[in-house]
């Protein structure tokens, strides 16, 4: 026996007409993440500035002491041109992110 006001679980589940009746359409949009792009776009940059220098530079200059030693005496320039590059590499990352967010998004 149930208590008065209880609902039963028989009740409790709609039926297929209900559920018809109740419904309303929806669209679902898949927005991509800003900051994953972002993040994603400066660590590629940083790494592409560091493969940049390394790959440039010439032999006879690296000296062991520098800024940062263990980057072989060119430590300073590394740096600056991995920060610069990894700055524009965040910005490239959230330009494509605001194009697949646009990509995403319904026609008008």
């Amino acid at each position: 026996m149930q208590p008065d006001g209880a609902v039963s679980d028989e009740s409790a589940v709609p039926d297929e007409s209900e559920l018809e009746r109740v419904a309303v359409p929806a669209t679902v949009r898949r927005a991509p993440k800003f900051g994953a792009f972002i993040t994603a776009g400066a660590l590629v940059g940083a790494l592409l500035g560091l493969v940049l220098v390394v790959v440039t530079s010439s032999p006879d200059t690296v000296s062991g002491d520098g800024f940062i030693s263990f980057l072989g005496g060119d430590g300073t320039v590394r740096l600056l041109t991995a920060f610069a590059l990894a700055v524009l590499g965040g910005l490239v990352g959230g330009a494509l992110a605001v194009g697949a967010d646009r990509r995403s998004a319904p026609r008008r």
